[in-house]
């Protein structure tokens, strides 16, 4: 979904616990195994630490580091841009994960952008954003729910 200043992933149902599907989340390292959006990932799992990715906007991998900034274990995990003052935009990437029950979850993963430049930027990226958050979310889905139905750990 796009609206003026957010980009966000359709919800997706994963049939696999919350814990499991935040242990994928968070093994940045393998990203390439489920992720078409971003299938290089480098990151510690520590507030502020940089996260150094390869995201596919559809014209190629390109570098992009961002910085953790938010870690809710199996609740929520976020990383932003520098976000120094005067740039022209600002930008927080969100994936949330809500338990359904003790074997399903949802996922949803969001991008709040402010700033002077941000309408250019939504009308150049915003749906090539969706489109790569929507790729994330079903690869996510597809793989947690393959080693849910194996009965594998991460």
């Amino acid at each position: 979904m796009i609206t003026e200043d957010t980009v966000s992933s359709e919800r997706v149902f994963i049939h696999a616990p919350v814990e499991l599907v935040w242990q994928v989340l968070v093994d940045f390292g393998n990203y390439g195994q489920w992720n078409a959006f971003c299938p290089s990932c480098e990151a510690s799992l520590e507030l502020g630490s940089p996260v150094k990715m390869q995201v596919d906007l559809g014209f190629g991998l390109q570098e992009q580091v961002e910085y953790l900034c938010r870690i809710d274990p199996c609740e929520a995990i976020a990383w932003r841009m520098e976000n120094r003052p005067g740039d022209p935009i600002h930008a927080v990437r969100t994936q949330y994960l809500e338990r359904i029950d003790e074997g399903s979850c949802t996922y949803l993963s969001v991008d709040e952008f402010s700033g002077e430049a941000v309408p250019a930027m939504m009308d150049a990226m915003a749906e090539a954003v969706e489109s790569g958050f929507n790729r994330c979310a079903q690869g996510l889905k597809q793989y947690c729910e393959k080693i849910h139905a194996k009965g594998q750990a991460v």
